[in-house]
């Protein structure tokens, strides 16, 4: 009853804020016809495994039933099929007539959130977030925020201090959901144990590659790029991350360290041994899953559940006793816990803001902040309880538990196809990563483990992982164009030296030619940009 009652009361102060305010217009004499509050009108990309099924987020379980539950009605305008999402935004915005919610990577904007905000594309929300999103605002400035630091409310915020929308929050305990795997069914066989240090990745590559497994090692090509800076691997070992990390509240670039150039040439002799699938530049996750489950590799770099739990199952049909279980990130020495390790930050800068076309913002903020609430958490993250999910106690706790249509998934591939078909469970803006969502999606032993190896080092990783910045719209534009001239070249002569076609003796000309190209000034935008970061920090 109590939790009836809390329903009630959160649909119904939606529905009277929408209500209350239909036809007021704040928008500075926009001449668009207002909202009424009770529909809006959405602009975001689809997350690929809810294309396969769905032609529209209206077409969603989990936006329907919101619409039951709070009398608002959404129509989602998605990019056209064949065009790329940023094409796509930057039509929108170019649009007369934009939409109310704007969904978004709010950092590759050029210059940034703040600038979305100066240009009048999205507005701030600060304040509006107190007085009508109390759920969201608990975990910027309330009780939630507090006991977190504030790290969602720095991370969600720009230079100056606006709130740009909706973030994505990563709220529960784990941090990493990737690493490096192997085939424990063979370490068993082979009396073998995981491999903790580089001399014993090189015994195991040796024995699988013996043993008739062509191409011991296989990933595609974030596995091997500096780019990528949650795909550590076997750098771990030599003390470097990847791209831009932190030391000392410094910001520093991996490749121009020099472990880096050691990780490199352990690459290379590696790859000449016979040790690395030389196809990883060109590869695709298929072609990783169908290397890993037909004994072509033994181990590979991936997601608990889209490459241990796609994989799984789908080798066990003709191997019964197919397994694939995480290895301890690569460390110098045995026993060891490195501090680089895949670690999603607080917030991430993917939000949904609020156009200032969009007259009713009060009505706007209320309906988003529902998607925070308790109730809302449970909608998008499990769906409509007896269809999707049932409550269950566990140990005397409330758990959820998703229903045989999710775990089963009824025809469709794998039960990550069938969670975004019916509701968007993690990596859209609201509560990310919840507990339940996780053991439920987890379903082999080895994936539950595999989340508990790969969290090892999370808080010692929050020390190195840069959290999510803002940058001044020089410092965006700078960086853009030193990308563009820099990194394909440094990634070329990475990747040459890896597969052979130049020596490691070119890699310390490669990274004076970055340099040359402005990197030194890359790195100093980083900087400041992390200074700013530590100076709301202070305040």
């Amino acid at each position: 009853m109590k939790k009836l009652t809390k329903l009630i009361a959160a649909v119904s102060a939606v529905a009277l804020i929408a209500g209350s305010i239909a036809g007021c217009s704040k928008n500075g004499g926009s001449d668009r016809v207002q909202t009424d509050g009770k529909n809006f009108t959405y602009w975001t990309i689809m997350q690929g495994e809810s294309s396969v099924s769905l032609k529209s987020y209206n077409e969603m379980l989990m936006w329907q039933e919101l619409e039951k539950r709070t009398g608002v009605h959404i129509d989602f305008i998605h990019p056209l099929e064949g065009s790329t999402g940023q094409e796509a935004f930057m039509t929108m915005v170019a649009s007369s007539d934009k939409p109310d919610f704007i969904e978004y990577v709010w950092s590759v904007y050029i210059g940034g959130a703040q600038a979305a905000i100066d240009d009048g594309v999205i507005i701030a929300l600060n304040d509006y977030l107190e007085d009508y999103a109390p759920n969201y605002y608990d975990y910027m400035e309330g009780e939630k925020g507090k006991a977190a630091d504030y790290r969602y409310k720095l991370m969600a915020t720009t230079e100056k201090g606006n709130y740009y929308g909706f973030n994505v929050l990563n709220v529960g305990d784990a941090k990493a959901f990737a690493g490096l795997y192997v085939r424990g069914d063979k370490l068993e066989e082979w009396n073998m144990a995981r491999p903790e240090t580089i001399d014993e990745w090189t015994a195991l590559f040796a024995k699988a590659k013996a043993e008739g497994f062509s191409k011991p090692f296989t990933g595609v090509i974030d596995v091997f790029s500096f780019q990528s800076a949650r795909t550590h691997s076997f750098n771990t070992a030599y003390n470097v991350g990847k791209d831009f990390y932190l030391e000392d509240d410094k910001v520093v670039f991996g490749p121009f360290q020099p472990g880096f150039k050691e990780y490199v040439a352990q690459l290379a002799e590696w790859r000449k041994a016979g040790y690395i699938d030389t196809g990883f530049v060109t590869n695709d996750n298929a072609k990783v899953e169908g290397n890993m489950a037909n004994d072509i590799s033994i181990a590979s770099w991936g997601f608990i559940g889209g490459a241990m739990g796609k994989i799984t199952p789908a080798a066990r049909e003709k191997n019964p006793n197919f397994s694939l279980v995480a290895c301890p990130a690569p460390a110098a020495n045995k026993g060891e816990i490195p501090k680089f390790q895949m670690r999603y930050n607080e917030a991430t800068a993917t939000a949904v803001g609020i156009s200032p076309e969009c007259g009713n913002y009060e009505a706007a903020v209320a309906w988003y902040d529902y998607i925070y609430s308790e109730e809302g958490v449970a909608l998008q993250v499990f769906g409509v309880e007896g269809d999707t999910y049932t409550v269950e106690e566990i140990d005397g706790e409330k758990h959820y538990v998703y229903t045989d249509k999710i775990i089963n998934h009824e025809g469709l591939d794998s039960m990550g196809t069938a969670l975004y078909k019916y509701m968007l469970p993690a990596n859209h803006p609201g509560y990310n990563q919840h507990a339940d969502y996780l053991n439920g999606y987890y379903q082999y032993e080895e994936q539950r483990e595999a989340l508990e190896i790969w969290n090892r080092a999370s808080d010692i990783a929050g020390s190195v992982v840069l959290p999510t910045l803002s940058y001044t719209e020089e410092e965006l534009e700078e960086n853009t164009t030193i990308k563009e001239i820099a990194n394909p070249a440094l990634e070329v002569a990475i990747c040459d030296i890896i597969l052979g076609k130049k020596s490691i003796d070119t890699y310390d000309d490669a990274v004076a030619e970055a340099k040359a190209n402005g990197y030194d000034d890359y790195i100093a935008n980083q900087q400041a940009a992390y200074d700013r970061y530590l100076a709301k920090l202070e305040k």
